[in-house]
């Protein structure tokens, strides 16, 4: 099995949730913090972070995830990463499909990561979540 290239702790702030109801579906609002510990980046997730979930009348629902990131790239340089973490799944079917997409200010780690080869999968924690980022890249030459 291939590891993750990165995995991001997410803390919920269950406090600051927001949601919503209406005719034509829901939405909620999670805001978070949290942390990173990886070879390629070590960091913090910037105030601001937040998980955008709506879900339509037939039960499909779309979560978008967005926030930066704040440490050092594997050379120890400081930088910034932005993330955007889309993803669809079903309310009677949980299992989360998602696709991050990263931009960055490190030279070291800008041409690898904007590439759109990554996928996340979301494991739930105590605090919130993990993201558990795989470069398909190297899943395809692990299985091929």
């Amino acid at each position: 099995m291939t590891k993750p290239i990165m995995i991001i702790h997410v803390c919920l702030e269950r406090d600051r949730i927001s949601r919503m109801k209406s005719a034509c579906g829901d939405v909620t609002m999670l805001p978070f913090t949290g942390m990173v510990e990886s070879e390629l980046f070590t960091g913090t997730i910037l105030p601001g972070g937040v998980d955008v979930q709506v879900t339509d009348p037939t039960g499909c629902r779309h979560l978008c995830a967005r926030y930066m990131l704040e440490g050092a790239d594997r050379e120890g340089n400081n930088c910034r990463i932005y993330v955007e973490n889309n993803g669809w799944f079903r309310t009677d079917d949980p299992k989360l499909t998602a696709c991050p997409k990263f931009m960055t200010d490190s030279p070291v780690l800008f041409d690898y990561l904007t590439r759109p080869v990554f996928r996340s999968e979301v494991h739930g924690t105590e605090a919130g979540v993990d993201i558990h980022i795989f470069d398909t890249t190297l899943e395809k030459e692990h299985h091929g």
